[in-house]
């Protein structure tokens, strides 16, 4: 059974597609069934990797999980998958968020069953992406990440912001293209399939050796949310109305952000990471602008969005100092930073839908109306913007230090930016406290289910937990 762990984390989140997939077709049931199935298949998922975990030395650094698989013989082509302390951090934090948000997804959402199917094959994916142990296998993974995505997109985008799809898509195929072409050279330099953890030990000529990092450098990049590329990301999360589809469509810089912490510092060549201080100024700008943006917009989802790429650039501006102590660091803010964003997400969902039943277009007052969901937003962005009972806030001290001890303008930039999207998230929850526009009479039915106030209570206890014992899960 141990031989297999790494391969289910992939394999169940399929099997429970392809049930979903099945599942009765009527008006009445496939609803029900499809959402029964995602969360029996989510929950097996958690199991599996909480199981994993009892098999893992949390002290240890470096992959402890090989496993092999043949899949070509000409040419030769053996698929390896690992993991270390990181990637299986951020692999429970991912499943067990989606997880999360199942309870939160309602029954008569249209064409539920091609969200679920998508959202689970998008699981497996990134499952998949995260325990690559080879440049293969991590390359066809990175490539048909952002497949479910698209499905998504396409289902649940309006047509005039369709257009925004075509750009997602030219992005996702040029990033591709360029890891396609340096896993190519490097396989045929070494004329064999190799580990990623190997790829430092490559000796490629001087002109080739450019052109290969380069290649790769850029083909992560065009997943993240940073400029020139920046504007992609932007287009499409402004108009994911979806909880479910939002939270996916702001992971695909995960992608960029992991391939980045497999690469970036301990292989890349001297050569080309006499560049990074350039590239580390170049997202802190980004940081500053879309932090000073975040201030004048008034959609909630946006500052939302604004608040998740800030601090995916600084985990990023974390991975490129010089110093490799911050990795398990990025890894449990990653851990907290996921479950509150897709909290928060289904949250904002939810006063988005009541505010436009009360016809408060502005947002004043809204959560005045809604107790139990006042509450919790009230915690949840606290959480989010540092509030000292979760993982976020000494992680991120951690790693704003960090930051600070390389170059203090830096960090103070940094922090301005952290600064900026406090504040604008601070002024939402004002203004949607706001009681000028609330009335005495609350309307019925307006405030969140028990169920998902019991949900936001249980998630609370998990950050608390995961800010005293960081691995308290572990036993």
């Amino acid at each position: 059974m141990q031989d297999y762990l790494l391969l289910l984390f992939m394999l169940i989140p399929v099997i429970g597609a392809f049930f979903a997939l099945t599942a009765k077709d009527d008006n009445n049931t496939s609803p029900n069934n499809v959402y029964n199935i995602a969360i029996w298949t989510l929950l097996v998922n958690v199991i599996v990797i909480l199981y994993t975990f009892t098999f893992i030395d949390i002290e240890k650094t470096g992959i402890q999980f090989i496993e092999k698989y043949n899949w070509l013989k000409y040419p030769l082509a053996k698929l390896f998958v690992g993991v270390d302390v990181f990637s299986m951090l951020l692999i429970l934090s991912i499943n067990f968020s989606f997880f999360i948000a199942q309870f939160f997804l309602r029954h008569d959402v249209p064409k539920s069953k091609t969200l679920i199917v998508s959202n689970l094959l998008f699981i497996s994916l990134i499952n998949g992406y995260l325990i690559a142990a080879d440049i293969i296998s991590f390359y066809i993974f990175f490539a048909s990440i952002s497949i479910p995505l698209i499905i998504l997109i396409s289902t649940y985008g309006s047509m005039k912001k369709k257009n925004v799809l075509v750009r997602f898509s030219l992005y996702s195929f040029i990033g591709s293209l360029l890891l396609f072409i340096a896993i190519v050279m490097i396989y045929t330099y070494k004329s064999s399939n190799i580990p990623l953890n190997t790829v430092s030990n490559i000796n490629l000529p001087s002109s080739l050796e450019y052109f290969v990092w380069l290649s790769i450098f850029f083909a992560f990049l065009s997943h993240m949310p940073i400029w020139p590329f920046h504007y992609w990301i932007s287009s499409i999360n402004s108009t994911l109305k979806h909880p479910l589809v939002f939270i996916i469509g702001n992971l695909i810089p995960l992608v960029g952000l992991y391939g980045f912490i497999r690469f970036w510092p301990n292989t890349v060549p001297d050569t080309i990471a006499t560049y990074a201080p350039f590239f580390v100024a170049v997202c802190v700008i980004t940081m500053l602008f879309m932090s000073l943006v975040s201030l004048s917009h008034k959609d909630f989802r946006y500052k939302l969005y604004t608040y998740i790429t800030i601090y995916y650039l600084l985990y990023l501006i974390g991975v490129f100092l010089p110093t490799s102590v911050l990795k398990t660091n990025i890894g449990y803010s990653l851990f907290s930073f996921f479950m509150i964003i897709t909290v928060l997400s289904f949250l904002i969902s939810h006063v988005e839908k009541q505010k436009k039943n009360l016809k408060l277009y502005a947002g004043s007052g809204v959560l005045c109306y809604m107790p139990k969901a006042s509450k919790c937003v009230i915690i949840f962005i606290l959480a989010c913007i540092g509030l000292p009972i979760t993982p976020l806030f000494w992680n991120n001290f951690m790693i704003i230090s960090e930051v600070f001890n390389y170059n203090i303008i830096l960090g103070i930039a940094v922090m301005i930016s952290l600064f900026f999207i406090a504040l604008a998230l601070l002024e939402e929850l004002y203004r949607m406290k706001d009681k000028s526009y609330a009335t005495i009479a609350c309307p019925a039915n307006t405030d969140i289910s028990n169920k998902h106030f019991y949900v936001c209570i249980i998630c609370l206890i998990i950050l608390f937990f995961s800010f005293v014992k960081p691995w308290w899960f572990v036993f």
